[in-house]
């Protein structure tokens, strides 16, 4: 004699069947992994409801690309860094250096524009160099190191800018650079573009891309296939602090001032977008791709919170929260086989 199926029961099989048929239409991801885009789309249709003049208006939609594209350079260059199993707790204060160093050789010194991103690049070599130094050569944690670093570069910023505000004697192609626009969008938005797309080209087919993820996913395997590690390891921070100082200069450049450490507040966001952007799309644990989509969802949420009317410190807890989850979100599909954790 059969058993009835109770309706209940019943329910609850044509909803896992749907679910099913549902994630068969993304054989490369899991549900788990749409879940921060549904969140994404949740926000800019509940902020748009609540202030659909405001929120939804071209002005709005435009200012949180504008503004989000300093942020998603810098996360973008921590991507590759955590790609390869470390952290970089640096490239904020590479930021202020790279911004700091571009607005005292410009608006102090004269130098023309050319000279002046050469010397911010170098900059940004010097750091990356001297951190992949101390993670592999010295065999620092890299959160240990990287902190060192940012001290370092904290004292240096407010050494050669005298812990002073700078907004005057730029060059017109100094300021130029940073906020040329096409329509509405953007020099930062364009840059960050041509950042993406390199770096996500280069992960995804590039030799050099697979042994960055191997380097991060099994050193032991890496080294036994001949993989040179610290080779690797050294160029993730090259890369990152590369573009951590040029950063820093367009945000300057954007801005036409410069105010020391002004990239200690963006190493939150930054953290909290690469991580929610590892359980994004992806079971490969970090990637390009996500990791825009986690700066565009917390610079929409805080935006969003902000024309709601709440306070000015919404941003730091936004990113906080979102962080938090983020990780254990890595952390419970890493158990599961989902994704591996770096």
């Amino acid at each position: 004699m059969s058993t009835p199926v109770s309706r209940s029961d019943a329910t609850s099989e044509w909803t896992r069947k749907r679910i099913e048929k549902f994630t068969a239409r993304f054989p490369n991801q899991d549900i788990g992994s749409l879940a921060p885009l549904i969140f994404f789309v949740a926000l800019i249709v509940i902020f748009g409801a609540a202030e659909p003049r405001v929120f939804l208006s071209e002005g709005n939609l435009t200012s949180i690309l504008n503004d989000g594209a300093v942020l998603a350079i810098l996360a973008c260059g921590l991507t590759i860094v955590l790609v390869v199993g470390e952290f970089d707790l640096s490239i904020a204060a590479a930021a202020s250096f790279g911004g700091a160093l571009a607005a005292v050789l410009v608006a102090q010194h004269g130098w023309p524009l050319a000279p002046t991103i050469i010397a911010v690049v170098l900059s940004g070599v010097v750091i990356g160099v001297s951190n992949g130094i101390l993670v592999t050569r010295f065999e620092m944690p890299a959160l240990i190191a990287t902190i060192g670093v940012a001290s370092l570069l904290d004292g240096l910023t407010l050494w050669i800018t005298g812990n002073a505000v700078i907004f005057t004697n730029f060059s017109d192609a100094f300021l130029i650079s940073g906020s040329w626009s096409i329509g509405h969008i953007q020099a930062p938005v364009f840059y960050l573009s041509a950042v993406a797309l390199v770096l996500a080209v280069a992960l995804q087919y590039t030799t050099t891309g697979r042994w960055l993820y191997a380097t991060g996913g099994n050193r032991a395997a890496s080294r036994m296939a001949g993989i040179r590690i610290d080779r690797q390891i050294m160029l993730a921070f090259v890369v990152a602090d590369v573009l951590g100082a040029l950063a820093g200069y367009i945000y300057t450049a954007r801005q036409g001032s410069l105010t020391p450490q002004f990239g200690t507040g963006f190493l939150l966001p930054t953290f909290a977008a690469a991580f929610l952007g590892s359980v994004t799309l992806s079971r490969r644990s970090f990637h390009v791709v996500g990791t825009l989509v986690g700066v565009y969802l917390i610079e929409t949420g805080t935006i969003g919170l902000l024309i709601l009317g709440a306070p000015a410190y919404t941003q730091q807890l936004f990113a906080g929260a979102v962080l938090i989850l983020a990780t254990m979100g890595a952390r419970y599909r890493g158990r599961d086989g989902s994704t591996r954790r770096a």
